[in-house]
């Protein structure tokens, strides 16, 4: 039963990841999808689809590195992930769409919001005791 769930699992982390990178990466939206029927690239929603795009990216990534990993994943390394993620489909929305200052605020804060998460969860794991 295990080994159904871990398949299951591990399907539902690809598509993920592949749709994600589709919409994140691509010029034009999925044409198939219905949520994405009458989306225009150059506006703040497409913008905006392409940005959460890369959090399908992140979860499927860590979905499926979970389901291969014996380890726990931290908190702090979900978060970077997701994080860098958002800001690599802003960046490519950035690079398909508009040009707004709102686009670039939000670029720039998430970028701030990747370094001191970096930089917390290093401080983190230079403060875990190892000695047992």
């Amino acid at each position: 039963m295990s080994i159904i769930f871990k398949a299951y699992l591990l399907i539902i982390g690809l598509f993920s990841m592949a749709m994600g990178l589709w919409t994140m990466a691509g010029p034009n939206f999925v044409p198939w999808y219905p949520a994405f029927e009458g989306v225009e690239n150059n506006t703040s929603l497409a913008n905006f689809i392409r940005t959460m795009s890369g959090v399908f990216v992140a979860s499927g990534y860590i979905l499926v590195r979970f389901i291969f990993s014996s380890s726990k994943v931290q908190l702090g390394t979900v978060l970077i992930y997701l994080c860098a993620f958002m800001l690599i489909g802003k960046m490519c929305g950035l690079l398909y769409g508009s040009f707004k200052t709102h686009d670039y605020i939000a670029a720039g804060l998430g970028l701030l919001v990747l370094i001191g998460l970096i930089i917390v969860h290093k401080q983190r794991k230079n403060l875990l005791n190892y000695d047992l």
